[in-house]
């Protein structure tokens, strides 16, 4: 019987560009599977456009299509090198989504003051003809230039840096005392002997626990900084928050999303001052299951601020590390104390394992840099049982806020995460199976038995690698006014409540549950929340990918600034991909990959075998595989981008 070729069908759609380095591109739209687009179907369309796109299936299935039209240019500014091309002074852009340099407008003010190999900022335009060229914007400096990693960082995402001085103003003037009327709307617990945990350097501090053990079991309080007390809808220091969506940190500095005298002094819970709270109260058994909980507004004053390796410490060897704060009494009280948040965090760390929540071991790392900018050392930083009990109780008190605030009633903003599209988590099926992992069939695999899987190469050569790839086949996590459960965490229902100094859906949630409190949620006041939590959510997701994009291109530049001098000498790695064209090897200790193309490896020629991840020599049979340990030397290193090309260490 002949075959029928179903006919080619197409279609027109509209969607966000994505840029491959290599000048091919794919559409987002609605559609299950994003559309691909040939180099020369591109019409134009650059990183980020919202364009529509004449699109093509071949049996039923989607097959690839064209740009047709550039609904809307989402990328106004470009951070670049200045180059020289046919005589003509270039923007070489440093984001790799822009394939292509950008000419200078001619005659334009600046240029002649430009040098090559100069950092610029430049708006990007069209001229009559349609070819994109550069505006000059701005100078940053050149390679020398101090600090100049970070200004071109803060450019090249937009990032805007300090506050206006309307903003600033404003908060300066916002009253510091409590009055005796607010006083009485909330819980006074000044008396409770509650700290606060954070990192050696942090400087704002939004949240305080404690925990009181009784027959019952126990009774946990979360108190998170009342920022909404201070800073009002539209009022202007809301609105560059808004603007801003988060806080953005690197080694040395904040991009804070409030006004240092808020972040800094007014909304950070200091030690014996009054601070203005809203806590979760949350009682437990004796086993760590919740009973019951409540949500109130309050006042506290902290007793003490911790951090982490002072509560490790306390916790391991019962002695209190703090020259200064509480009396001793006090002091004796607080060791007692601690040692009760470590059994139940315990708990509630098990018990969220056993439901399924994914744990990822991935490296979280600490870059210390000089005055001028740049960088000293990169070290890991190393969980400790005082991130679990922070972590812990932060997750509770946002998953019984998302409890407290959901309703048919009203709107609410959740933090979720979708569960992997299933071809996604095949290929990680497979990627597991062809290392060897012994796994269930996969059908039956579920965020459980994938933690299992993570268990069991903890500690191996592949653990990182299985971690990685696990990352991206996930969906990213992100704000959404539907509620469909936080797969990675196993939560039916969860929200961002605990960080509404760096966080505006935080800030929103706090405004949601004052309108509870007061039971203001009338039917008027919902139809209000309802559109405008659509708009916090998407524009909220939207920022936190720029923060940490902006927060990972800066640690990228700066550890390879600091293997520049290793360049030419040996250096050990170990391979975490392997693709048709190469392989990714992080180098040991330095936590960043670089690229080693097969047609630098010299004496022979390499194919990859993507099935079992390994890349082999046609004539020595040499083979390179997942997690295998390899000498490698620095070849070239991108001053502004980062990017390390590899070459395999010649023998001496």
């Amino acid at each position: 019987m002949k075959m029928i070729r179903k006919r080619n069908r197409g279609f027109r759609k509209q969607g966000t560009m994505f840029v491959h380095p290599d000048g091919y591109g794919f559409v987002s739209t609605d559609l299950p599977k994003d559309i691909f687009i040939p180099p020369k179907r591109m019409n134009g369309a650059m990183h980020g456009d919202l364009v529509m796109v004449d699109a093509n299936t071949r049996d039923g299935k989607l097959y690839e299509g064209r740009v047709l039209k550039i609904l809307q240019r989402t990328m106004k500014y470009v951070t670049g090198t200045v180059v020289r091309e046919h005589g003509q002074l270039s923007c070489s852009p440093l984001d790799r989504h822009i394939t292509f340099d950008l000419p200078f407008e001619r005659g334009a003010k600046g240029l002649k003051d430009l040098k090559i190999g100069d950092v610029v900022r430049c708006e990007m335009i069209t001229d009559v003809k349609g070819n994109n060229m550069a505006r000059l914007h701005d100078r940053l400096g050149d390679r020398h230039t101090p600090d100049i990693d970070v200004k071109l960082i803060i450019a090249k995402h937009n990032l805007p840096y300090s506050f206006s001085n309307r903003t600033s103003s404003y908060a300066s003037s916002i009253p510091h005392t409590i009055s005796e009327t607010e006083r009485a709307k909330r819980h006074d617990l000044t008396g409770m002997p509650i700290v606060t945990i954070d990192g050696e350097t942090a400087r704002d501090f939004d949240d305080a626990v404690f925990v009181r053990k009784a027959d019952h079991g126990y009774t946990l309080y979360v108190s998170i900084a009342d920022v909404s007390h201070y800073v009002r809808m539209d009022d202007p220091v809301d609105a560059e928050a808004y603007t801003r969506g988060t806080s953005v940190y690197f080694p040395d500095r904040a991009i804070p999303m409030l006004p240092e005298v808020l972040s800094n002094d007014l909304c950070s819970l200091k030690p014996d001052e009054e601070r203005l709270t809203i806590t979760a109260e949350i009682r437990f058994d004796r086993n760590g299951k919740r009973l019951n909980y409540t949500v109130y507004p309050s006042i506290i004053k902290s007793s003490a601020r911790l951090t982490y390796t002072m509560v490790r410490d306390m916790i391991e060897h019962r002695h209190l590390s703090i020259s200064t704060g509480p009396a001793e009494h006090t002091r004796q009280h607080l060791l007692a104390n601690l040692q009760v948040m470590n059994e139940l965090a315990l708990m509630l760390r098990e018990h969220r394992m056993k439901n399924g929540s994914l744990d990822f071991d991935l490296p979280d790392i600490e870059l210390t840099v000089d005055q001028y900018g740049d960088p000293q050392s990169v070290t890991r930083i190393e969980r400790n049982i005082a991130h679990v009990i922070v972590e812990e109780f932060m997750l509770e008190a946002n998953k019984v806020v998302a409890a407290y605030c959901t309703s048919t009633s009203h709107p609410f903003i959740y933090r979720i995460h979708e569960p992997p599209d299933r071809d996604k988590l095949y290929e990680f099926y497979l990627f597991m199976h062809n290392l060897g992992l012994k796994i269930p069939p996969f059908d039956s695999m579920d965020s459980l038995s994938i933690q299992i899987i993570l268990d069991k190469v903890k500690d191996s050569n592949i653990e990182k690698v299985i971690n990685y790839t696990l990352l991206r086949s996930m969906k990213q996590a992100k704000y959404s006014v539907e509620n469909i459960g936080h797969y990675g965490l196993a939560f039916d229902l969860y929200t961002h409540f605990t960080s509404p100094i760096r966080r505006y859906p935080d800030l929103t949630v706090h405004r949601i549950l004052k309108d509870l409190f007061a039971r203001n949620m009338s039917k008027k006041r919902a139809e209000m929340w309802a559109p405008k939590l659509e708009d916090i959510a998407k524009h909220s997701s939207e920022t936190e990918r720029k923060a940490m994009d902006a927060e990972r291109d800066l640690n990228k530049i700066l550890i390879a600034k600091m293997l520049a001098d290793k360049q030419d000498s040996p250096v050990l790695g170990y391979i975490s991909g392997i693709t048709g064209s190469g392989m990714f090897i992080e180098i040991e200790d330095f936590f960043i990959d670089g690229f080693l193309a097969f047609e630098d490896i010299p004496g022979d020629y390499y194919y990859s075998d993507t099935n079992r991840h390994v890349a082999i020599g046609k004539r020595t049979h040499r083979t390179f595989k997942i997690g295998q340990k390899v000498n490698v030397e620095i070849a070239s290193i991108g001053r502004f981008t980062g990017e390390i090309k590899l070459g395999l260490a010649r023998k001496k």
